[in-house]
């Protein structure tokens, strides 16, 4: 595997974690904003949801796919190392 190839495949890898998650991310703001007085008045264990959703939601979820691509992205580079060792 050559260093382009790595891209690509990295690239690939990166936009297939990036693009769901910040959809994702646009429409619970999205959600939270146009449904402000409904979601302001709800709870969940004694705290507004809107707590709940960026504290208990976003950043876990946001770490979660941290770890999975930056293992995954290391992995490709590790991959590429063994097959084509510096010279």
């Amino acid at each position: 595997m050559d260093v382009n190839t790595l891209r690509k495949k990295q690239l690939t890898f990166a936009l297939a974690f990036g693009i769901p998650y910040f959809v994702s991310i646009i429409g619970l703001y999205l959600l939270v904003y146009l449904a402000k007085d409904w979601i302001a008045g709800q709870t969940l264990g004694g705290m507004p949801l809107h707590y709940v959703l960026v504290g208990l939601v976003i950043y876990p979820v946001t770490w979660i796919i941290f770890i999975i691509y930056t293992k995954a992205a290391n992995a490709m580079e590790d991959t590429m190392q063994t097959r084509h060792p510096r010279e």
